[in-house]
């Protein structure tokens, strides 16, 4: 399914599948060859194959409808195709520098202000991963996402423009330009402890460039997967020594190499989602939309709403096995729709990701001669649709696209302006 819709360009259908397949179906591999048992293990038996199946068959049922919502949305979505903003091509360079520029700025300049209040990285570190004490301060990272989003703008952009003209794209002081602009951002969302970020950044441009600069082999994206991984959970080490050696103990115990790898890559997700399967309505009430309903106030900043209360359910999942800890187990997108609603929740859960992946691929269907398209549409797809419509999908929707709207209204004030015009 991934290739089928990476083939017609429909980056949010893409988007899913990648997800869903790294979510889902590379743990339960590690099952069946025996290098790893489900975790935490005190919590299942020698034998869960039955459970295990349960969970892939959900998974199954959620392909089947995404799959289905999708097709048959893709063709009426087009009404709804300004839900998501979009620049036709001769948009200017500058601007779209100098915004890149400015939210680089903006996030790199409040992350070193809080690292310098809590006295060291180290520090800022543990209390962002381990302390949680900074809730509420989560924007500031996510202005270096936005920071990401329109430097991969103008790499791509520019990096058109460069072939068009028969130019070497790493021979032009713009490319690297906004090269250092996206290092930036990637080092400022990793302060913040955060590698999953940095790992759909990369993700997103090799989209982007797949669809719009060069087609790059199944040999060189295995190769490109492979360096990621490697780099990600080389940044893991780093933090956790780091931590250790300003606190006396490590971010995680001892653990085996598989169980490491999986936890570092957020494989485990599939482990609390048999969990979940395995335990809603018995060990825990359904959470009959409470989360989704976090997810609708999400965007209220806690100043103004102090009692507001996550949409994460990873948190309240971890702690109904383990009170004391404040990390939680993510459960996957799938798992959220089941803790919520049960098997109804996967089934309207598929079926409403279907109809809304439709619409952002309705709104960027020309990746292929849009910049701004496949620049902006890859990375936005992986940071609104985690699996599928998740319970963060609003709060995405206020963080990310909320600012691609004003840019791109300041383009289009602009283009008219031949000083500011830039042909492509």
């Amino acid at each position: 399914m991934t290739h089928y819709f990476m083939r017609r360009r429909h980056v949010a259908a893409s988007v899913v599948f990648i997800v869903v397949f790294i979510q889902l179906f590379i743990r339960p591999l590690l099952f069946f060859i025996g290098v790893d048992t489900p975790y935490p293990h005190n919590e299942f038996g020698s034998s869960d194959w039955l459970l295990v199946s349960s969970v892939l068959v959900l998974a199954l049922i959620w392909i089947i409808f995404f799959s289905l919502s999708y097709q048959v949305s893709l063709r009426p979505a087009t009404i709804f195709e300004g839900f998501f903003p979009s620049v036709s091509n001769g948009y200017s360079f500058k601007i779209v520098a100098l915004a890149a520029i400015f939210t680089t700025f903006i996030g790199s300049i409040l992350t070193i202000k809080f690292i310098t209040d809590a006295g060291s990285l180290v520090n800022f570190i543990y209390s962002v991963k381990i302390g949680k004490q900074l809730a509420g301060s989560y924007v500031v990272r996510e202005t270096s996402v936005v920071g990401v989003m329109f430097s991969l703008l103008g790499l791509i952009s520019y990096a058109k423009r460069c072939k068009e003209n028969n130019l070497k794209i790493f021979s032009s002081r713009m490319v690297w330009l906004f090269v250092v602009l996206l290092l930036i951002n990637c080092i400022s969302n990793y302060a913040w402890g955060n590698r999953y970020s940095i790992a759909l950044m990369l993700l997103s441009l090799f989209f982007a460039w797949h669809f719009h600069i060069k087609r790059i082999s199944f040999f060189k994206l295995v190769i490109y997967l492979l360096l990621a991984i490697t780099l990600l959970q080389g940044l893991k080490v780093v933090r956790n020594t780091a931590v250790k050696e300003a606190v006396g103990s490590e971010l995680v115990s001892t653990q085996e190499f598989w169980l490491n790898f999986s936890t570092s890559l957020h494989l485990t997700q599939f482990d609390a989602f048999m969990l979940a399967v395995r335990d809603a309505g018995d060990r825990f009430e359904y959470r009959n939309g409470k989360d989704f309903l976090n997810g609708l106030l999400s965007w209220v900043p806690r100043s103004l709403y102090p009692a507001k209360e996550t949409f994460y359910v990873g948190g309240w999942f971890r702690r109904v096995y383990q009170p004391s800890v404040v990390n939680g187990w993510p459960v996957t997108t799938m798992g959220s729709w089941y803790v919520n609603f049960g098997l109804l929740g996967i089934l309207f859960g598929a079926l409403i990701s279907g109809f809304v992946a439709a619409i952002f691929d309705a709104s960027f269907r020309s990746a292929k001669n849009s910049s701004w398209q496949a620049a902006i549409a890859p990375v936005l797809a992986f940071f609104l649709f985690d699996g599928g419509l998740g319970t963060g999908f609003f709060q995405g929707l206020v963080l990310y696209v909320m600012p691609i709207f004003l840019l791109a209204f300041i383009l289009r004030v602009f283009k008219g302006n031949r000083r500011y015009s830039t042909v492509q």
